[in-house]
């Protein structure tokens, strides 16, 4: 089984990405195309969560086989759909959250993500954070920071807690050396797969996740490099969808089985 840990539905704002839109319809077909079975589904930048859970909704009654955990991107301070309120609204239906410390411009250690997050630890749900080069916010150092602050939450760090090697491999030292167990890490935006490798080596290749960060890049040019990686074909099996099934479980309320 393939899981996607890290996909976008919707349209862009950000300049970078040209506007750039999917639909979920579009995405489903996607995701088949690519041999993968289901994925855990972010609205972009616009963070329109009640119409991807919607949308989610829509597609499973529809009779789709595969599994979707919804991941709403939530912003601090945000009295929108963005908001701690929508997330306990809707808890039985989400997969956990989506933080995204560089466009909210806000450390998620900072205390306006706390009610958030303490959400998450009280219901062990998983909280995909952005983790990038900007280190005076988005550093993989204060998402570690936060997992050992809400011990219970599940923290996936997007981007391999950096997207180059050597933030990639320090985020993985850090976490080997403070022995932190509620972290993992998806590796979208990662061109090098030996640095994942190496990773897997040191932490295990149970702490890793298949994501593409599509729209905005494909899952099969990240399953390509998983089935490249000089690791056994179980450790493979684990990254390409097993770690998911484990981290996510069956939070999505109406997910097949």
């Amino acid at each position: 089984m393939i899981i996607d840990a890290h996909v976008h539905v919707g349209r862009w704002d950000h300049a970078d990405f040209l506007g750039r839109q999917v639909t979920l319809q579009q995405t489903v077909g996607v995701l088949e195309q690519a041999g993968c079975s289901g994925a855990a589904i972010c609205p972009t930048d616009r963070c329109e969560n009640a119409a991807l859970l919607a949308d989610a909704k829509a597609v499973l009654d529809s009779g789709y086989g595969g599994k979707l955990w919804v991941m709403p991107w939530v912003r601090p301070g945000d009295n929108s759909d963005a908001s701690t309120a929508f997330l306990t609204e809707h808890l039985h239906e989400i997969g956990g959250m989506k933080i995204h410390p560089s466009l909210s411009r806000v450390r998620i250690t900072d205390d306006a993500f706390a009610p958030m997050l303490e959400l998450a630890h009280r219901h062990s749900k998983v909280v995909l954070v952005h983790c990038g080069r900007w280190q005076e916010i988005a550093s993989y150092r204060f998402a570690v920071e936060a997992a050992t602050r809400y011990p219970h939450a599940k923290f996936l760090l997007a981007h391999a807690g950096g997207d180059t090697p050597p933030l990639a491999t320090a985020a993985a030292e850090l976490v080997a050396e403070e022995c932190v167990d509620n972290v993992w890490f998806e590796f979208s935006g990662c061109r090098e797969y030996w640095v994942i490798e190496r990773n897997c080596r040191l932490l295990g290749a149970e702490r890793y996740l298949m994501g593409s960060d599509y729209c905005l890049a494909h899952p099969l040019m990240y399953i390509g490099a998983v089935r490249g990686m000089n690791l056994s074909e179980d450790e493979k099996d684990k990254i390409l969808g097993g770690n998911a099934l484990s981290l996510f479980g069956e939070s999505l309320k109406g997910s097949a089985s």
